[in-house]
């Protein structure tokens, strides 16, 4: 997943959805800005899982890594 990886802090909302579909699960935070959740299959069924931060104007702050639902 270094496509994405590399793609966070360049990418807006509209991008990222155009490029990697829309995420699992968002949340609005109260400042406007939003965080999103993506899970995806690497390798031999193992889920790896993303936690991207958006500022108000929809950019792609950073990314942190996330674990996955399914794994719980």
């Amino acid at each position: 997943m270094d496509e994405f990886e590399a793609s966070i802090g360049q990418i807006a909302q509209d991008d990222l959805i155009r490029r990697f579909g829309y995420p699992q699960r968002f949340k609005k935070l109260p400042t406007g800005s939003e965080v999103w959740d993506y899970e995806f299959l690497a390798g031999n069924s193992r889920c790896v899982g993303y936690r991207v931060y958006f500022d108000e104007d929809r950019r792609s702050q950073r990314w942190e890594p996330q674990r996955c639902r399914s794994d719980q």
